[in-house]
């Protein structure tokens, strides 16, 4: 009511507004007056509508001491109930964000800039909210059982949307409760009485797989494309249609367990914990539970993946029959720390809540960009699971020289285990335990994508043929090489970036690899003869001799902008 007088009061001089910018210290705040009575003005809006739409959920929470199991039809009926008042909120959040588009910030006061500051940081997770209550009830099968395929992803063997895929879940969702939950070892669900694509090339080449199998079916880095292919082959083989793919890796379980707890899964001697996870998954490998002693015997080649399933299947009961209400917040903090960090995706084949989820980073798409853009996809194809063991940094230098710009990409591996292979074989062979498994030559093959219509110059330090090609709207730059141990590497490539816009500011977008760890990350923009850098973001960078530095770790992904006159 406050805002809605003070709107009726000033709106005869709104229009005068954009002329008193000369004012001394609060000129900038007077011209974006109207701009900031629009923004305030929707985003109380949004808030009365998103508090409208929980309330009843809210009552709901408080008036029951019931598990989540329990309380999840209701919440759904809730939030069916509420998608009016859904769609007003985001409605009202996007005219808020179009608003603060028309504010240029460093024309502000101090004061004013740092409230607007609080809002920029407020606005997206308040976004992501809203567009999560809008899509859940579907996802959760508010209108009918909803499928669901769950990867367990590997990623000791990385692979381009995360991990080597050990394990394949069928997950039934029905207004909020499982109906149905079964997981098998990836081996047993191909159906090779059926016809199976050609594998890609580089799978032909270096690991001699003649079809493309389920298992090997996440090669394409954006997640949408390879969930596709992997729902098609899954529907083939298994005669199951699917809603959606959700891929998680061994990140991802050790979160929940931080969330959750010791989990007790039905089996095994002991708690699974955040702590043990690891240790728990190498000795289950060696010695399946299911498994007739000595590791030669079918039940071996059959159980040595259970662990990783029967985990994954018991946190899910875990969370839906045990976890109180009061656990819910550190849950979901965690699962939307794998999130936003690639250690879990999402696709669903519903166009809606798949634009919702890749609006909220979450689909694990390579995102389309304006600017600049890089990505390096490592895939091990050494049939291992070396990549605990590989350290890896990336070094990014850009001259910017309008349509002459360069850049060099430097990588640096290095291979932390010490002890000397006496020999590097490429081969599909298992040892006598996961611990070997861990500790053997590393081979890679190396893709990293750039802009669309960049122009490789040269590549240093790889050992496999080079090739470029174009995928998903990149330029794709292809190579290998073998790391043993002990050694290290540099691989640089140097290019031309086909930027779309020489002028400023300089944008660029680093997106990191699902599944991969924190990565050392430098990134550095050379503005040549360019002269009087005004800005760069993000905060923390550094100017030295006319170059913008940033020093980061790269565990989720990034963006960077110099502006100049």
């Amino acid at each position: 009511a406050d805002l809605a007088a003070m709107e009726e009061l000033s709106r005869p001089f709104l229009p005068l507004m954009a002329y008193f910018g000369w004012l001394p210290k609060i000129g900038g705040d007077v011209q974006a007056a109207p701009h900031l009575l629009a923004l305030a003005r929707h985003s109380i809006d949004a808030v009365q509508s998103l508090s409208e739409a929980s309330m009843p959920l809210v009552e709901q929470v408080n008036q029951s001491e019931a598990g989540i199991d329990r309380l999840a039809p209701e919440a759904v009926r809730i939030l069916v109930d509420a998608r009016p008042q859904l769609k007003a909120a985001t409605d009202s959040l996007d005219r808020a964000a179009a608003s603060r588009e028309e504010i240029e910030l460093g024309l502000l006061s101090p004061e004013t800039a740092a409230l607007l500051r609080r809002f920029d940081r407020y606005l997206p997770p308040l976004k992501d909210a809203v567009a999560t209550a809008s899509v859940l009830p579907e996802l959760l099968g508010a209108d009918g059982i909803r499928s669901y395929l769950l990867l367990a992803q590997n990623n000791q063997e990385l692979r381009a949307t995360g991990g080597f895929i050990s394990g394949v879940g069928f997950l039934q969702l029905e207004t909020g409760h499982i109906a149905g939950l079964s997981f098998q070892d990836s081996y047993t669900v191909d159906d090779l009485t059926q016809p199976h694509p050609p594998a890609p090339a580089p799978l032909r080449r270096l690991m001699k797989a003649g079809m493309l199998v389920l298992r090997d079916a996440n090669w394409w880095p954006d997640f949408p494309t390879s969930a596709r292919t992997i729902a098609e082959l899954y529907n083939q083989d298994q005669g199951k249609e699917v809603d959606g793919v959700i891929a998680v890796d061994l990140t991802t379980l050790r979160l929940l367990l931080q969330a959750t707890g010791p989990v007790t899964v039905p089996g095994y001697d002991e708690p699974v914990t955040s702590e043990n996870l690891q240790q728990m998954m190498m000795a289950y490998w060696q010695a399946p539970r299911a498994s007739a002693p000595g590791k030669e015997g079918t039940d071996w080649w059959l159980h040595r993946k259970d662990f990783a399933a029967d985990l994954l299947s018991a946190l899910l009961l875990h969370l839906m029959q045990r976890a109180t209400l009061a656990d819910l917040a550190s849950v979901a903090r965690n699962i939307g720390e794998a999130l936003d960090e690639g250690h879990m995706l999402i696709y669903v084949q519903e166009p809606g809540a798949q634009a919702a989820i890749s609006a909220m980073a979450w689909a694990g798409a390579l995102k389309p960009y304006h600017g600049d853009y890089l990505m390096v996809v490592d895939s091990n194809v050494g049939f291992n699971k070396v990549n605990p063991n590989i350290e890896q940094t990336i070094d990014y230098l850009v001259t910017l020289e309008g349509t002459r710009s360069m850049a060099t990409l430097t990588l640096g591996y290095r291979h932390l285990v010490e002890k000397p292979m006496p020999a590097c074989v490429h081969e599909s062979r298992y040892g006598d335990s996961y611990q070997d498994l861990l500790e053997r030559c590393y081979w890679d093959y190396l893709r990293v994508y750039i802009p669309a219509g960049s122009e490789l110059m040269k590549v240093q330090g790889a050992d496999g043929a080079v090739q470029v090609y174009e995928e998903s709207g990149r330029t794709v730059i292809a190579t290998s090489f073998l790391l043993e141990t002990g050694q290290a590497r540099q691989i640089q490539i140097i290019y031309r970036p086909n930027l779309a816009s020489a002028g400023s500011p300089y944008a660029l977008l680093v997106q990191k690899q699902p599944g991969a760890g924190a990565v050392p990350l430098r990134v550095r923009v050379d503005l040549a003869d360019i002269a009087g850098p005004t800005a760069a973001s993000p905060p923390g960078g550094a100017w030295i001799d006319g170059v913008a530095v940033w020093q980061s770790w790269l565990s989720s992904d990034q963006e960077f902008s110099v502006a100049w006159e």
